[in-house]
């Protein structure tokens, strides 16, 4: 995994230069961007990451560089922060992906704090995406009667049950069962279904196992990979001037 990055898309330079330095001094790698059409030109951004944005920036509102982060499909958090926050404007910067709202000027401790919470949530969902991206490749290869027979094996049916269901003979579902296995990497069905179950998603329906953007309904993605849980963490440390948090 590659170093931890942390963007700040500000327009006052005093601002980010003491971001800068704050975050550098606890190793963490920061990249600083007064002009947002810059950070929205990068081709991609580096994972596990963070992301600062103000609300007020020269020539477009914050929030829509929010909108345009997730349709980018990039899936860090994003912090919005503002000297001049109301409810209306945070609850609409949490709508569309924010994961916290912070009110200028903000403790460095605190901003610290909910930088490194994020950057820890980040780096094991980013682990979860791979696996999942690796699975859904999997899944992409299987022939319709074969992602059929696939959901009739974890469903524990029997061939003959399957055959009937499909309209089938067993020895076609034989055969399917066996094309599925070796197309996912498995020897047996018990450990089917513990790979498919990597990612939930997989399990009604397995062409949805994947990641998801902020701006998308279902969230983040989500695994059950050994020692790991992607999606939401609990909330972070207690922030002074937190507006809201999603």
């Amino acid at each position: 995994m590659r170093e931890p990055t942390v963007y700040v898309v500000d327009d006052d330079p005093g601002l980010n230069a003491s971001l800068a330095a704050l975050f550098r001094s606890v190793g963490l790698k920061t990249e600083v961007f007064q002009h947002p059409q810059a950070f929205l030109d990068l081709p991609q951004i580096s994972r596990p990451a963070c992301i600062l944005l103000d609300v007020r920036l020269p020539g477009i509102n914050g929030l829509d560089v929010l909108e345009q982060i997730g349709q980018l499909g990039w899936t860090a958090p994003v912090i919005m922060i503002s000297g001049h926050a109301d409810v209306v404007m945070a609850v609409r910067a949490l709508q569309t992906g924010a994961r916290d709202f912070l009110e200028k000027p903000v403790n460095d401790t605190i901003m610290l704090q909910l930088v490194q919470h994020w950057i820890r949530w980040d780096a094991n969902n980013y682990v979860c995406e791979v696996i999942c991206d690796g699975i859904r490749g999997k899944l992409e290869m299987l022939t319709e009667r074969e992602r059929s027979v696939l959901d009739c094996m974890l469903r524990g049916l029997p061939n003959k049950a399957a055959a009937r269901e499909l309209n089938l003979s067993v020895k076609a579902v034989e055969g399917h069962r066996i094309n599925v296995l070796h197309k996912m990497g498995v020897q047996s069905p018990v450990e089917l279904a513990r790979v498919v179950g990597v990612c939930p998603k997989a399990t009604h329906n397995p062409m949805n196992c994947g990641r998801s953007v902020h701006s998308g309904s279902d969230g983040p993605a989500v695994c059950n990979f050994p020692n790991r849980r992607c999606g939401p963490m609990p909330a972070g440390p207690p922030a002074l001037r937190v507006v809201a948090r999603r």
